[in-house]
Order: C-alpha cells, then sequence, then structure tokens
C-alpha cells in the first residue's frame, strides 16, 4: 500500500469516527459535547468497556499513549490473528486507538496478497457475507502480487471524511458534502425493497404476463424509443443526486467533457430507472460515452449496494452491544457477484477494468500488472494493428490489441483497494466472454455445471451484442437461462440476511438487463422479449436510418427483389427455393458473360446449404468462410480475378473477421441482406475499385429479401422506405 497520509496538527478524531461512536450508542449528539475534556473522558470509558484499555492526555495534545494493562504501549499497527473475529464495534474502537496512538513516522509494514486476504476473511465473518475459501488457482493468483512496503503514519481528518467508506447516519451533519445515505428518490433502494404490495404484484402480474404499457417517446439525444411502463407507471423523474459522492470527482476526471453529455444523461437517467434497456444505436463515435455510462451505473450500483450493507452491519453492531433485536436486515443474495459485465475480447474488457479502475480510485490494484500482460496489448499485436491500416476503422478499432475471446475475471472491492482476479464466489463484479462464462459452467450434457455464482446477479449488462452475433449467439442464450436459479449450494451464505425475492425465486423481475449493440437484430429481440423481466418496465432505443444505400457511390442498378414467403417457419426453405429453381439457372445459362459474380450470404447455414447444393450440381466456384485459410482465400480470390472460378461465395463472418478486398466483381448476388448495413455499400463499391475497364452497364447487383427481413431492410434501404419495399404492390424495385 501507498504511504498513509499525515494528519492534522490537531491530532483530534475524525467527525466521521465521532459520528460512528455515537451510531453504536458509546456517545451523545455532538451538542452535548461541551470541551475535549468530556470527549476525553467518554471515549476513555468507551475503550475501558471494550477491554483496549483507556485514553491518557488531552485529544488536543496531538499524540496520544494507551495503557494496554502490561505496562508499555504499542508503537505499531497490530497484525490481525487468523483466529481472531472482533464485531464491528470492537474494531472500530481499534481504529481509533491506533489512529490516536504515537506511532513513529518512519515504522514501515509489509503488505502481502496473503495478509489482504486474511484480513479480508475476517472482515468477511464479521459482516457475515457470503465467502468460500478461494481454490489452488485463486492462491496462486494472489502470490502473484507484488509486495509493497508503505509507511504507517497518522492519517489526515480531512481524508478519512472524504474517502471513507461506511454512510454517514441522516440524522448527524446534514449539510455535509461527505454525507451518503439512501434518499427518498433513490430509485436504487424502491427497486430492490422487500415490499409486499398490493403495487408489487400488479407489477409482477403485468410482467408476468407481458401486458406492457408502449409508449413512444422522441429524445432529440437518443432518438426514438419504446418504453414499456408497468401497472400505470410513467417514466419517473430523473434523480438528482443520481451518483455517489465518492464516483463524482472520479467522474468528471474520466469524463472528457468533465460532466455528463446530453446523450449520456439520457442513456443514464433510463439506467438509473433499473429498467431493462436495449440501445441498438452503438457507434464509433458513441462507444466511449456509452462504455463510460454503464461503467458508472455498475460501479455505483455496487458501492451503493455494499454501502448499504455496511449501514446494516452497524444497526446489529448496535443491537449486540445492547442486547436488543435489530429485526430483519435483508440486504443480499446467496452469493457474492451483483454485476456481470459480457463483452467478446479482451481487449474490450481490458479498456473496461481500467474505467472501473479510475472510477473506484483505489490506493491498491492488486495483480494489476498480471492484468496488463494478459489483456493489454503486446509487439505482436501492435504489429498486426499496423498492418491493418488499410481496413475500415471500424475493423481496426474492434481486432487492435489482444482479440482472445475466451476469458473470464472476477473484480473484487475492498477498503480503499481493488482485487483483480478474484474468486467469483469472492468477487463484486464479473467480467468475461460468453465462451469464457460457457467453459466455466460447462457443457450442457456434462457432469461439471456450476452456475451458483450467477444466482445472484442482479445487473447485466451485455455488450457489442453485434460482435457477439458473429461468435456464437448460442452461448448468450445459455447464459441468460441460467442466470437466477436457486444455488445447488449454500457456499457459506448466511440465509437471515438474503432477501426475500431470492428466496422467493423472483430475482429475475429484479435483475436489471443491458444491451448494447451497432443495430437491432430477432436473436436481440427475443432476449429483450423473454429474458428482461424487471419490474419496473423496459425501454428499446433505436435511430432511424438513411440507409446504406446513400453511401454506394458505384454507378450500378440496385435490384430488390421480395421472395414469396408463406409463414417465418418457412422462410428459409421458401428462400432457397426460389434460388436453386431461378437464380442459379439464370447464372449458369449466362456463365460466360457473368464469370465474376459474388453470392453473399449472411447466415452461415445458408452458406453451408448453398455450398452443399452447387457441389452436387459441379459448378466450378470457391467457398470463402470464417473457417477458410489466408493461402485458400488468397487462391480463391487470384483465380477469381483471373476469370478461372464461376462465382464466389462470400460469408458475413468471412467479411467481418477478414474483410477480404475481392477484385474483379462484376456481379454481385446478395442471397440474404447482411447484418452489418455498412457491408452492403462496402461489397457494392468494390466493384468500383476494380473495374476500371468495365462499364456501368455491365455490372449488376441483386438483392433477396423477404418481409421477415424488416430490420435489416431498414437499415439498407432506410426508414423511410421500407415499409414500401416490404407492403407495396411490386415486388421488385430498383436504386440507381
Amino acid at each position: 500500500m501507498p504511504p498513509a497520509k499525515k494528519s492534522s496538527k490537531s491530532g483530534k478524531l475524525s467527525r466521521k469516527q465521532l459520528q460512528q461512536l455515537k451510531e453504536y450508542g458509546e456517545l451523545d449528539t455532538l451538542n452535548s459535547i461541551n470541551d475535549d475534556r468530556d470527549l476525553d473522558d467518554l471515549v476513555s470509558k468507551a475503550l475501558g468497556r471494550s477491554g483496549y484499555g483507556s485514553f491518557t492526555g488531552k485529544l488536543r495534545a496531538g499524540k496520544h499513549s494507551r495503557d494496554t494493562g502490561k505496562g508499555h504501549a504499542r508503537s505499531s499497527l497490530a497484525k490481525p490473528q487468523r483466529n481472531s473475529r472482533p464485531d464491528a464495534y470492537s474494531r472500530l474502537l481499534k481504529s481509533l486507538e491506533t489512529t490516536t496512538s504515537s506511532i513513529p513516522a518512519n515504522s514501515k509494514s509489509v503488505v502481502s496478497d496473503e495478509d489482504e486476504d486474511m484480513e479480508e476473511n475476517e472482515d468477511e465473518a464479521t459482516l457475515g457475507s457470503a465467502s468460500d475459501d478461494s481454490d489452488n488457482d485463486e492462491m496462486q493468483n494472489a502470490s502473484d502480487v507484488d509486495q509493497k512496503e508503505y509507511e504507517v503514519d497518522e492519517v489526515d481528518e480531512d481524508e478519512l471524511e472524504s474517502e471513507a467508506e461506511e454512510p454517514i447516519p441522516e440524522d448527524l451533519d446534514a449539510t455535509s458534502d461527505a454525507k451518503e445515505v439512501f434518499e427518498a428518490h433513490d430509485y436504487m433502494e424502491g427497486h430492490y425493497a422487500d415490499v409486499d404490495s398490493e403495487q408489487m404484484h400488479k407489477k409482477l402480474s403485468a410482467v408476468t404476463n407481458k401486458e406492457y404499457e408502449q409508449t413512444i417517446v422522441e429524445d432529440a439525444a437518443l432518438g426514438s424509443m419504446v418504453v414499456c411502463n408497468v401497472a400505470g407507471e410513467g417514466a419517473k423523474p430523473a434523480n438528482p443526486r443520481p451518483l455517489k459522492q465518492k464516483l463524482v470527482k472520479p467522474f468528471h476526471k474520466l469524463s472528457k467533457t468533465g460532466d455528463f453529455t446530453d446523450f449520456q444523461r439520457g442513456l443514464f437517467g433510463w439506467f438509473d430507472q433499473y429498467r431493462d434497456v436495449v440501445y441498438a444505436g452503438r457507434s464509433l463515435e458513441n462507444e466511449d460515452e456509452i462504455t463510460t455510462a454503464y461503467a458508472l451505473h455498475a460501479m455505483n450500483h455496487v458501492m451503493k449496494a455494499k454501502d448499504q450493507e455496511h449501514k446494516n452491519n452497524s444497526k446489529l453492531a448496535k443491537a449486540h452491544a445492547s442486547g436488543s433485536d435489530a429485526g430483519e436486515l435483508r440486504d443480499r443474495g446467496f452469493t457474492r457477484p451483483r454485476v456481470l459485465i459480457v463483452v467478446p475480447f479482451r481487449n474490450c474488457a481490458y479498456r473496461l477494468i481500467e474505467k472501473l479502475l479510475k472510477l473506484v480510485s483505489a490506493e491498491q490494484e492488486m495483480n494489476s500488472s498480471r492484468f496488463a500482460k494478459e489483456y493489454g496489448p503486446d509487439e505482436e499485436e501492435e504489429r498486426k494493428h499496423n498492418s491493418n491500416k488499410r481496413k475500415p476503422e471500424d475493423f481496426q478499432r474492434t481486432f487492435a490489441g489482444n482479440i482472445d475471446d475466451s476469458f473470464r475475471i472476477g473484480v473484487q472491492l475492498h477498503y480503499k483497494s481493488v482485487k483483480l482476479y478474484a474468486d467469483f464466489y469472492r468477487a463484486d463484479i464479473i467480467i468475461a466472454s460468453p465462451i469464457g462464462l460457457r467453459m466455466t459452467t460447462g457443457a450442457e450434457s456434462g457432469d461439471r455445471k456450476d452456475f451458483d455464482f450467477l444466482s445472484s446477479v442482479e445487473m447485466v449488462i451485455v455488450d457489442q451484442c453485434d460482435v457477439l452475433l458473429m461468435q456464437n449467439w448460442d452461448h448468450v442464450s445459455h447464459l441468460f437461462n441460467h442466470m437466477n436459479l436457486t444455488p445447488k449450494k449454500d457456499h457459506g451464505c448466511d440465509f437471515s440476511r438474503v432477501r426475500s425475492w431470492f428466496l422467493d425465486g423472483m430475482a429475475q423481475y429484479r435483475r436489471q438487463t443491458i444491451l448494447i449493440s451497432e443495430h437491432m437484430t430477432p436473436e436481440i429481440q427475443a432476449v429483450f422479449n423473454n429474458n428482461c423481466r424487471s419490474i419496473e418496465g423496459k425501454v428499446r432505443i433505436k435511430p432511424a436510418y438513411t440507409g446504406a444505400v446513400d453511401n454506394v457511390v458505384t454507378q450500378v442498378s440496385q435490384i430488390f427483389k421480395r421472395v414469396s414467403v408463406r409463414r417465418l417457419a418457412s422462410a428459409n426453405d421458401d428462400r432457397f427455393s426460389n434460388f436453386v429453381e431461378q437464380t442459379l439457372p439464370d447464372l449458369e445459362k449466362s456463365m460466360m458473360n457473368k464469370k465474376h459474380t459474388v453470392i453473399f450470404a449472411s447466415s452461415y447455414f445458408d452458406f453451408v446449404r448453398i455450398r452443399n447444393h452447387c457441389k452436387d450440381k459441379g459448378y466450378i466456384f470457391a467457398a470463402i468462410s470464417e473457417y477458410s485459410t489466408k493461402s485458400e482465400a488468397m487462391r480463391a480470390r487470384m483465380k477469381f480475378f483471373d476469370g478461372e472460378l464461376q462465382f464466389i461465395l462470400y460469408s458475413e463472418r468471412a467479411h467481418f473477421y477478414h474483410r477480404y478486398p475481392i477484385k474483379g466483381i462484376h456481379h454481385l448476388i446478395f442471397y440474404s441482406l447482411p447484418d452489418h448495413s455498412h457491408y452492403y455499400s462496402e461489397l457494392v463499391n468494390l466493384m468500383l475499385t476494380s473495374n476500371d475497364t468495365v462499364s456501368a452497364d455491365q455490372l449488376s447487383c441483386t438483392v433477396f429479401y423477404s418481409k421477415f427481413d424488416q430490420l435489416k431492410l431498414e437499415r439498407v434501404v432506410g426508414s423511410r422506405l421500407v415499409a414500401q419495399l416490404l407492403s407495396g404492390e411490386r415486388s421488385q424495385f430498383t436504386f440507381a
């Protein structure tokens, strides 16, 4: 740890410590203390009752000595004993006597991970938190942390007041800037409260039966929104104090503007209401604002929840000291993790955790060197990034740095410290990729299944859903299907502190789900409809589109043909039948003139289906997918350019991962529209860059779509024209 800051010359106890003593019933109100002598007597009596000795001398003298009962005073911080389990009140008095005792300025103490874990285990046992012994991997992780020395010195009162973790009771110093109590307008307290009311039953019934009251809201910063209200509750007013005081200054330093932008304020306002949110307008321009907004919301949630636990611990300690009953104090779940954040690559996790560390502003960051080594960029990755300078900006941003898609890391918050690589059952925040979580939870049919760490998650944030769709969306669906289930083991849980709605199996109705994507897809919409069940309602934010056809610069006729389909279940079969019965025969007849043809398929299943059919028919073609090697793709592109192939079959995932510049395209057939609308304009514009000697009338672009492709079609032709193409009398439209 870094050296502790020196105290002021007055040597008095800080207001925070006096307020805690008052809360435990050992001091009267601050106004009843007439002078320092009265304060000395009260503190001395408190220490005497606890068995830790008494204070000698006056507080205003600046230095104090302590009678330990053995005839000598200690001059260093006492190392905690492994079997010692002091209650919260006794630990407070210990901290008071340590702060006011005479400590040499040059004395040093080495803090290792073992000491940190030992103190943490003592604190968690005292607070009654659910914890579990770490496994061998966790102990190996802890041994990697460098030991650091720090000087033990007196602590500045002002610093102690501003950085104190414990919430200050509302009846003390109501005007203090450091007051951190739950206000009446704090939506978190209302959302997670154990309230059994008629309105709560109405909300549960409405969400269960999907009886939402939908309202369309237009916002200048966010765009068009569909707000789904529950049980007659409309939009709530903005929280005037949404952030904990401890997060205000770090956020202002982290924000480029020093405060919320209009976009962030609007987005964070919906987050703070604990509604389920899907935002389908992520872009290179706003990705940093979005990441900062949800990172701030997640950290704000965890800190508020931990403060609520500390507040209840104080009540229990006070009741224990007076021999009274504190009543039911329920403030936690079965396991410790509260927030789960899912991102596609390690580089995304690296940028996110860097933001979280800046927000928490911890004095000690454990395992930070290992984190930078395993998640940060290295020389080879920088070299690969430099070789991609010719590719589009979104490709460079997505694949810059470490792009490993199998990872998981736990973040544990301590008092003034943060521990990375924490065991899941001791972590407050889990950041992982879908495949990383799937490897932890085990296969569906395997013996090793562990979903218990997901049982008490209160907030799920899935960022870059559009990228996750290019990986394997099945892992995301699997994750939501195993969220908030009743755990198979207790994991050291104190059931007297577990919220009643966890015990009743209703946690999914209190969980907030946030989905961030570049665009809306049926898969994301399905999660939003079936897995987002917050009793506060939900909101879907989707911008209006001008259309990717506006970005096409090639002089080519773009023909959109609507395929007639009977129903959704048979849409894929109807599209395939139309393709093999009409499109391929026409292509084969004019193959001498249409050799330079690319057939684009967005779905890998469609890609495989077309590939197998063309192989059976004996076509001379090449298939480029995400599984094709670079050498295979290069040979196919060279043969295609030389006219040796009839056509190339190209998948959307291959374009996502490689962005191959296919030269010599004369004819482009979109078997299905891409999910990423800018891929449409990129592929069409490839005709211009590689056909200097070909006239415009020799080029063609044909697009097939059905009435179930509304989301894709809207992004390509624009929000204004999509209805006409879907329901118009004509089935063919031309864009020139």
